[in-house]
C-alpha cells in the first residue's frame, strides 16, 4: 500500500533521545516529516508528493507566524494554554487555537492532560537562546523582501535576473534595516558553528598564525577555530555595520585581543598577513566572473606577502551533486540564491576547480565537511 504525506510507513518511525526524555520534554508520537526531496524516494504517490510540496508553503507562513508572534519565546519560560497565548500576543483567541493545533500536529509543542502547551525538542530550536537556534532563520525566510523574491521566481527565471521592488540587493536592503540586519547576522552565525568545527578539525593548524575570514559575518567560524587553537589570530572582513556588532560578541567570548576588524569591500582590497583566506558561503552570491576576480584579489594578496608559497585560499560551500538528479539540500539552496542574487548561485565541485585555476591558483584537495558542505584548499598555481 503506498503511504501518503500524512501516513508514513510504520517503519519510519522516530523516538526522542533518552537525552531529551530527560528535560522532561513531550516525547514525540507520529513519524518525523521529512523533506520533500526524501519522500520522492520513499514511495510516495506523486499526486501526493506534489500535495505534500505545495502544504509546505502553508506549514512555512504558519512557523513564520508563530515565531513572530512571539509563542516560541513565551512557552520557552512556561507552560500557557491557547486563550493565554493570545492574549499575551493581542490575537484572536479562535484563531490562536488554530495555529496551536496546528503547532501540536507538527510536534512544536505538546501538552501534558490538560489545555496548557509546553515545548517539544522540536520547538525549543526555534527559541532565541537555543544552540544554533533557527528562530532567526525563519524571521528573515519569511520577511517581506525575502518572500517577494521567491514569489517573483518566475519573473526572474523569464528576466534572467532578480528585480526586486525597492530596487535594492539584499545586502542593500540589510544595510537600511537594522532589525533584519541583526536577524540575517544571527541567522548565518547560527549556520556557522558547525562549519566551524569542521574546519578547525580539518588542520591541526600548526603552522598557521593567522586566518582572514573574508564576509565572514559576526566571527562564528572564527570563533571556533581560535577556541580550538589558541596560537591562532583571526582577520575578520565585512561591513562596517556588521562589525560593530561582531565587536561586542567577540569581546564577550573573550575574543576581542585575538581578532582584527577590518572594514571592507573584498573587490576593493584583501586585507594581507594571513596564512588562509577563507571564503564561506561567499561564492554561491556572485558570478563566475566576480569569483574570479575575488581569487584574482586573493591571489595578488599572496603574491606580495610574506609566505606566498605556503598561504592557503579555503573555501566552504555547499556543493551541488556531480551525479545528475541526485538528491541534495543543496538544489533548494540554488534556487533561492537564483530569487535573490544575480550571481551563478550554487556549484559543483568541478565548476569552482574551474574558477580557481583561471584566478592562478592550483586546487590542492578537495574534502567533504560532515555539516554538509565542501572544503576545497588551494595554494599560488606552480611556475
Amino acid at each position: 500500500m503506498t503511504a501518503t504525506p500524512y501516513e508514513q510507513p510504520a517503519q519510519q518511525d522516530s523516538t526522542v533521545p533518552d537525552a531529551a526524555l530527560s528535560t522532561g520534554l513531550p516525547q514525540r508520537t507520529r513519524p518525523a516529516t521529512l523533506p520533500a526531496w526524501s519522500l520522492a524516494r520513499e514511495r510516495i504517490a506523486p499526486y501526493d508528493l506534489v500535495q505534500f510540496m505545495m502544504d509546505g508553503v502553508a506549514d512555512f507562513c504558519a512557523l513564520y507566524a508563530a515565531v513572530e508572534l512571539g509563542i516560541f519565546e513565551l512557552l520557552a519560560h512556561e507552560e500557557l494554554t491557547s486563550d493565554e497565548l493570545a492574549d499575551a500576543c493581542e490575537a484572536d483567541p479562535a484563531t490562536m487555537r488554530r495555529l496551536m493545533r496546528w503547532l501540536h500536529g507538527r510536534d512544536f509543542v505538546g501538552t501534558y492532560g490538560g489545555q496548557r502547551y509546553q515545548l517539544t525538542e522540536l520547538g525549543q530550536v526555534l527559541t532565541a537562546g537555543a544552540d544554533r537556534s533557527q528562530r532567526h532563520a525563519v524571521l528573515v525566510t519569511g520577511s517581506s523582501y525575502w518572500m517577494d523574491a521567491i514569489r517573483d521566481l518566475m519573473g526572474t527565471i523569464c528576466r534572467g535576473h532578480p528585480a526586486p521592488p525597492s530596487r535594492l540587493s539584499p545586502y542593500d536592503y540589510l544595510a537600511r534595516h537594522p532589525d533584519l540586519s541583526r536577524d540575517f547576522d544571527l541567522f548565518m552565525n547560527a549556520r556557522c558553528a558547525a562549519l566551524g568545527r569542521d574546519l578547525a578539525a580539518s588542520s591541526d593548524f600548526e603552522h598557521v598564525r593567522t586566518i582572514a575570514d573574508l564576509g565572514g559575518g559576526l566571527g562564528g567560524v572564527l570563533r571556533e577555530i581560535l577556541t580550538a587553537h589558541p596560537q591562532v589570530r583571526g582577520i575578520l572582513t565585512d561591513r562596517q555595520d556588521v562589525l560593530d556588532r561582531a565587536r561586542d560578541r567577540l569581546a564577550d567570548q573573550g575574543l576581542a585581543d585575538r581578532v582584527q576588524l577590518t572594514p571592507a569591500d573584498f573587490f576593493e582590497g584583501i586585507p594581507g598577513g594571513a596564512d588562509i583566506y577563507l571564503l564561506s558561503s561567499v561564492g554561491h552570491n556572485y558570478s563566475n566572473t566576480q569569483v574570479v576576480e575575488l581569487l584574482i584579489a586573493i591571489r595578488e594578496t599572496i603574491e606580495a606577502g610574506h609566505n606566498p608559497t605556503t598561504a592557503e585560499v579555503w573555501i566552504a560551500e555547499g556543493m551541488l551533486p556531480r551525479l545528475p538528479g541526485a538528491a541534495s539540500r543543496w538544489h533548494s539552496t540554488d534556487i533561492r540564491m537564483l530569487a535573490l542574487f544575480p550571481g551563478d548561485g550554487v556549484r559543483l565541485s568541478d565548476d569552482y576547480c574551474r574558477l580557481i585555476r583561471q584566478a592562478g591558483l592550483h586546487v590542492r584537495k578537495v574534502s567533504p565537511l560532515s555539516c554538509g558542505q565542501t572544503l576545497m584548499t588551494a595554494r599560488l598555481a606552480e611556475q
